[in-house]
This record gives C-alpha cells, structure tokens and sequence, in this order.
C-alpha cells in the first residue's frame, strides 16, 4: 500500500511538472524552425535526369510547436486560402479545412496558426505619389513624387520607410524560418478610391533589396520572395523582366529570390476598364484582352504557368519552388456565378497544381512539379461585388459554405501533415 501511496504522489507531481511546463509554453512565444529539405532519391521521370523527391511541406517553413499545445490534427500543406479576418480561428469550421497555410496579405508579427497552419508573411508597400493617401489612377493629375521613392504601408503603424524597415527586422527576428512576399500587386495600377502595391518595376527593384536586407537582418533563415503578380501574360512578364535588369543593373547581382510567387488570374488588360488594366510604365493602353468568359478557362489557367515556369528558366531560377499565393473565379457574371462551376475550377485547378510534373521546367526537387504551394481565394472575403460562390467559410455563421465542403474533401484526400 505505501508503495501506491509514493506511485501516485510522484505521479501526481509528474503530471503537475507537465501541467505548468506547458501554461509555461504557452505563455513564451514559440520561435520557429525551418524544416530543410529531406533529400530522397527517386525514380527518375519519362525523360527525365535524375531527380530529387521532398515533401511539399518541406520545401516552405514550418512551424513546430511544443506537443502539449498541439490539437491541430493532419493538415493537407500544399493547399492554401486567402484569408481577410484578422482572427480566422474564431470561424467554427476553420479547422476542418485541414489546409497548411494561408494569406492576409500584412506583415505582423502575433498570428493565429489554427491547425499549426503555416503563415505567410506580406509586405505593403507603394510608390509615394503627391497625393497619397488619396487613390486614383490618373497619374497627371497625382504624379509620382521625384526623386522617385516608395513607403512602406504593412506594417501599418510605421509612420516613415525607415521605420518600417526597423519593424521588419523586429518581426523576423521573433518569427523565424517565415516565408515573406515583399509586395502584392505591385504590377496593378491604383484605380478610383482603391488599389494594392502600385510601383515601377525600376524603384521595386530597390525597394526588394532595402525590404529583403531588412527581413534577413532579423532573421537569416528567413525565405524571400517578390510580390505576386496579377497574371503571367507578356504584359506582365515584360514588368518583371524591367524589375530583374534594373536589380542586376543596380547592384551587380541576380536578385535574392528563395521562392518565387504569382498570382494565377485571367482579367482582361485594358486601362479603360476593370479587369487587370496595364502594368505601371507600360507605354501602351492595352495588354492581353482575355474576355470575361476566360475567366476559369483552363487552357490559359495552365499556359500562365507554364509562361512564369518558362521565364524562371530562362533566368535560371528553376531550381526554385514556386508558390501561386492567389486566385479563384471573382466575376459573378458572364455564367460564372454558378455554384458547380466555381466548385469545377476548384478541383480541376488542385488538380493541375497538385499532379503537373514536367522536368523541363518544374522544380526538380519536388519531382518536377510547376507549382509547390497555391492559396484560393478566398476564405472569407462575401463582398457582394465578387462571386457568391468562391468563399470557403461564411463570415457570419463561421461555417463552411459549399465551396468550402469541397475544399475540405479535397484537403481530406491528400493529408501530409501528421
């Protein structure tokens, strides 16, 4: 009998030791460990060199947590959302998406990671005009500020670029191993009252190598990348290669890019008219006219791909993953706003991402996939000027919508992530 007495008294102090190691861990912010590449050799492709195999959750940052914090369950790490609440762990269903990252597209340094998802750091920024911040497109009557020069928009309580810079350092340094885009949409130009990260590519050349020193500073281990693009048409690919030559150009180097990031939509390049409109500095008023039936069109869904692939080739950036950080069907007219169709493109789009290999182009780490990592958009985003079909979770209820189901069984079919 004693000897039960001291079995449960040791046992009781055992449990209390764990008990207050883990409000201790949860009371310390975790840093985070970046999960390098577990090399394994595979079989080679149909014409194919020798090519290497990782998980897809390997080849991004990953954070690990102490197990007693841990009720996430297996997640599915390619499959991504875009996401606009600032807390998505207060939406019910959230975790039963089972999707291993997502967007909000800002730089902070406290995010809620519901299911251990990982985060994905966003850098705003814009080019600094004499207006701002008042929004509007007509660059005659608000013309860009000269000498030329950009300010730093997320973080949003930087009141100068200098400041900024010193936040960004700051938050890698508690969050490392993070993936960062610097920018989004910068390729976009303002338009009445509104707009994302308009910029020359000439002055993102110099604002990625002030941003990405910045990010590294804090945290060497930290994963770069550049802003997504609207679409990889000519018009846009044309921006991006002026974006690489004024950075060789400047600073005798190819650009520092550890994942390279697009987004994948199909609008039409018209600068009298929605859509994607023009690239800042382009000399002409319009690019490619997809109409508003392309809009899920997979034909040019893929040939984008394989378009920004090819141009990563060509600069000798295959040996990169490439991240797709969003798109989706936005237009709720011209017979998309259908629930079947938006549900169609989902999986057809997951699909393509998740089984497209061709070592020509893709990443050969990855068994020469195109894409290794893409975010839909969007989870929560019932704007009644978007598609009423594309969110995954209802904002109001916290539930998962139609779309949402679809997403969730999909995710459920390929769990990576213990």
């Amino acid at each position: 009998m004693w000897r039960n007495k001291i079995l449960k008294h040791v046992t009781g102090v055992l449990v209390l030791m764990l008990v207050f190691v883990g409000l201790a861990t949860a009371a310390t912010p975790q840093r985070l460990t970046v999960a390098l590449p577990q090399v394994q050799e595979s079989t080679p492709l149909d014409g194919a060199q020798d090519v290497t195999t990782v998980s897809a959750g390997d080849m991004l940052p990953r954070a690990y947590l102490p197990l007693v914090l841990r009720d996430y369950g297996p997640r599915s790490s390619r499959l991504g959302y875009c996401a606009l609440s600032p807390n998505i762990s207060n939406y019910a269903d959230v975790g039963k998406l089972a999707a291993g990252w997502y967007v909000r597209f800002e730089a902070k340094s406290d995010v809620p990671r519901p299911r251990g998802m990982d985060y994905v750091q966003v850098v705003r920024l814009h080019q600094e005009t004499t207006c701002w911040p008042t929004r509007t497109r007509d660059r005659a009557e608000c013309p860009y500020v000269r000498p030329y020069n950009y300010i730093i928009t997320s973080p949003a309580s930087a009141a100068t670029r200098e400041e900024g810079l010193a936040q960004l350092t700051a938050i890698a340094d508690t969050n490392p191993g993070m993936l960062w885009f610097i920018g989004n949409e910068m390729d976009r130009r303002d338009w009445e009252g509104g707009g994302q990260d308009e910029m020359l590519p000439e002055l993102y050349a110099r604002a990625y190598y002030e941003i990405h020193n910045a990010i590294k500073a804090g945290d060497p281990t930290a994963q770069v990348g550049i802003g997504g693009m609207v679409q990889a048409t000519p018009t846009r690919l044309q921006y991006l290669t002026k974006m690489w030559n004024a950075y060789v150009s400047n600073y005798g180097s190819p650009m520092p890019v550890d994942v390279w990031n697009v987004h994948n939509f199909i609008f039409k390049e018209d600068c009298n008219d929605y859509g994607a409109d023009v690239p800042p500095g382009y000399s002409e008023c319009t690019g490619t006219l997809y109409s508003d039936g392309d809009h899920n069109n997979m034909i040019i869904f893929k040939a984008q791909i394989r378009a920004f692939r090819q141009w990563m080739r060509e600069h000798e950036q295959q040996q990169k993953p490439l991240v797709v950080s969003e798109y989706g069907i936005v237009y709720h007219h011209a017979g998309m706003d259908d629930l079947a169709l938006v549900q169609s493109f989902l999986t057809d789009t997951f699909d393509y991402f998740m089984n497209t290999k061709d070592c020509d182009l893709g990443y050969p780490a990855d068994e020469c996939r195109l894409v290794q990592r893409w975010a839909w958009y969007s989870l929560d985003d019932n704007n009644p000027n978007f598609n009423p079909y594309a969110y995954l979770i209802d904002p109001t209820t916290g539930q998962l919508t139609a779309t949402g189901q679809t997403f969730m069984e999909y995710a459920q079919r390929h769990l990576d992530v213990p």
